[in-house]
């Protein structure tokens, strides 16, 4: 475990991108318009989560496992069915092979960030390619080469794949080593202890160490709610287009729409084009997302406008998901608990999936004793609770919008 490690604060010397005191100020003043004193923002609070309708999803759902019933023991929990529970389960027991790990996924793996994001791999993370991430997307591809993983992995000239079927291939991956993956299998609440103890739905799951991998969904799990929170994206995927068009259409589409937001993409299976755009925070760390009528068509007119040959091809497949984010932009790790026995991982920000199974090796090695990367240890600004952090990331993102956010970082 890393020495430097205290609750969910990190004791390194690298200073937050924005101060808090800078944040509280203009949120304040984006409150008092907001006008929140009169307490209608509690009409804003939502507990349902958006399922998954991503075009990876659609293509046929793999058997889920038997959910996690009655009391249970273990001697690493890992709480998160995407690719940074799954690739944690695997390297433990790469390193440690017997045993008992013991993984819980409130829904199916996959259903996450995971299982809506474009599929793309790169190296490094929002901001760069800081020590450690240079070799992520080799990471993958050995994953992938080790456990047979059919993902419809295409190697150049851009490294991409089907993220549903890389989640459920991690999946059978960890459960060949010896995981015990339960499915259907929601955490409710996370007792600090020794050991820890997991309640969920149904059970209760004790072990000396716990991974908590669940990125966006981290904060409702009150472990590093003041870090990590979830902003909503959107990505559509269109009908078939005729080679010819695509022929001449990037592999990887980055089209920007001002300095800091963009359109992302790439080519897709079965001859069609995904996009992906938009940034939204929702109350009280809000996973579910209200739909915005306008967002979809106002996608597919960008679309056009910067490849005016897929004007007349319209969306089949349209989806939102809640990924992590820190205010920096950039992935943390860290200890929470007395004694540092829960682990957790997460704000990458849209490029998680990558850095997500390089972080599930961190996370093994510190489960062994070893340091993390310094940079991923860093303080991050600590976001305040509502109606002020509602105001805040929203006024964050607008100014993303307009492009000032990044002068105003680097002033």
């Amino acid at each position: 475990m890393s020495p430097v490690a205290m609750g969910d604060r990190m004791d390194v010397p690298l200073a937050p991108s924005l101060t808090r005191r800078a944040f509280l100020k203009s949120a304040a003043i984006a409150g008092v318009a907001g006008g929140y004193l009169g307490g209608a923002h509690l009409s804003l609070k939502d507990d349902r989560w958006t399922p998954n309708r991503s075009f990876w999803v659609s293509r046929g759902r793999e058997p889920v496992s038997a959910p996690l019933r009655g009391g249970r023991e273990a001697d690493v929990a890992i709480i998160g069915g995407g690719v940074t529970g799954l690739s944690t389960a695997i390297h433990v027991l790469l390193r440690s092979p017997g045993l008992e790990v013991v993984l819980v996924e409130a829904e199916y793996a996959g259903y996450g960030a995971t299982g809506r994001s474009g599929g793309v791999l790169g190296e490094g993370t929002e901001m760069g390619t800081p020590p450690g991430t240079g070799d992520n997307v080799a990471h993958v591809i050995d994953l992938i080469d080790r456990f047979g993983i059919g993902c419809d992995l295409e190697r150049a000239p851009v490294a991409q794949l089907d993220p549903y079927r890389y989640a459920a291939g991690l999946k059978r991956g960890a459960e060949g080593l010896g995981a015990s993956v339960r499915e259907g299998s929601r955490v409710r609440a996370i007792e600090d202890g020794a050991p820890v103890v997991v309640r969920g739905d149904g059970f209760v799951l004790r072990a000396p160490k716990v991974v908590v991998a669940t990125n966006g969904y981290t904060p409702k799990l009150g472990v590093a709610a003041s870090r990590i929170f979830p902003v909503h994206t959107a990505a559509a995927v269109t009908v078939p287009v005729p080679r010819e068009i695509l022929r001449k259409l990037p592999d990887r589409i980055h089209e920007m729409t001002s300095d800091e937001m963009y359109m992302w993409g790439r080519k897709a299976p079965g001859q069609r084009v995904l996009v992906g755009a938009g940034a939204r925070y929702f109350y009280g760390d809000g996973l579910y997302h209200r739909g915005d009528a306008f967002l979809f068509p106002a996608l597919h007119r960008f679309l056009a406008r910067c490849f005016p040959a897929l004007a007349s091809y319209p969306f089949q497949h349209t989806w939102t998901g809640p990924m992590g984010c820190t205010a920096d932009q950039e992935p943390i790790i860290g200890t929470a608990g007395r004694t540092d026995n829960v682990l957790y991982c997460g704000g990458y920000t849209g490029h998680g999936l990558a850095m997500g199974t390089k972080a599930g090796s961190i996370l093994a090695g510190m489960l062994h004793g070893e340091a993390p990367p310094a940079w991923m240890l860093r303080p991050t600004l600590d976001l305040p609770g509502e109606p002020l952090r509602y105001i805040g990331v929203n006024m964050i993102i607008n100014l993303m919008n307009l492009g000032l956010y990044s002068m105003a970082r680097h002033e």
